[in-house]
């Protein structure tokens, strides 16, 4: 079923007008572009429900143009970011891949989908958020899966969008939009802006001494 889909993309794209995308590269001095951008440090692999995702529908996953290029962001496409935020936060119902699918049973031990039921767990508000900005006029390469730990380190995805302000992060979690340093979250690794089936690493975004105590504190969990 893709009612659910096919009525939010429509709700939002009628409900405002949109102009061609403007992009620009961003302007930042040496001192602030760490705090703004996260760094990639090396290759990654990409993440099971990724590669599951794909399996299912390949049509979302074709490479699309190569572009180093981050979106302006002006009171338009700020409303954008948080109008389709809290839309999907708000329209789907948070559920866990087992109690919705029984995966485990499958031998899946994660699915990445679009929600297109009206219930999801954080992978499918992602999907979601980002096949609805693309409708909006984004481009693809700015708009990027991003694997971290959230405040419990816990895993979780949330969308990365590359602006002229830095990177900001949609998540299912809360309707602000912040920036990813101001999260609170451990960064993994993201999409490649040049292709979404590549993946690279980031640096976490936080301090020697805060990874060793989460380090510290996942290893306790799993004993």
């Amino acid at each position: 079923m893709r009612s659910f889909l096919v009525a939010a993309s429509f709700l939002f794209v009628a409900g405002l007008l949109f102009s061609t995308a403007t992009t620009a590269k961003p302007v930042a001095n040496a001192a602030t572009e760490a705090h703004r951008f996260a760094r990639i440090i090396t290759d990654a692999s990409a993440p099971v429900g990724w590669t599951g995702f794909c399996t299912a529908q390949p049509a979302e996953c074709v490479p699309g143009q190569t572009s180093e290029e981050f979106v302006t962001i002006d009171q338009e496409r700020g409303a954008q970011l948080q109008q389709i935020n809290s839309l999907v936060n708000h329209k789907i119902q948070g559920i866990g891949d087992n109690d919705h699918y029984g995966i485990y049973k499958l031998g899946i031990i994660n699915w990445w989908t679009y929600p297109d039921d009206g219930a999801g767990n954080c992978n499918d508000y992602v999907l979601l958020k980002k096949k609805l900005l693309v409708e909006a006029g984004w481009p693809r390469s700015a708009l990027l899966l991003t694997v971290v730990l959230d405040t419990h380190n816990e895993g979780h995805l949330v969308l990365m969008a590359r602006t002229n302000d830095g990177d900001l992060v949609l998540d299912n979690l809360t309707d602000s939009i912040k920036t990813w340093g101001g999260t609170g979250y451990t960064f993994i690794k993201r999409q490649s802006a040049d292709n979404p089936n590549t993946w690279v690493r980031l640096e976490s975004g936080r301090t020697p001494e805060e990874l060793a105590m989460i380090s510290k504190g996942l290893k306790a969990h799993s004993q």
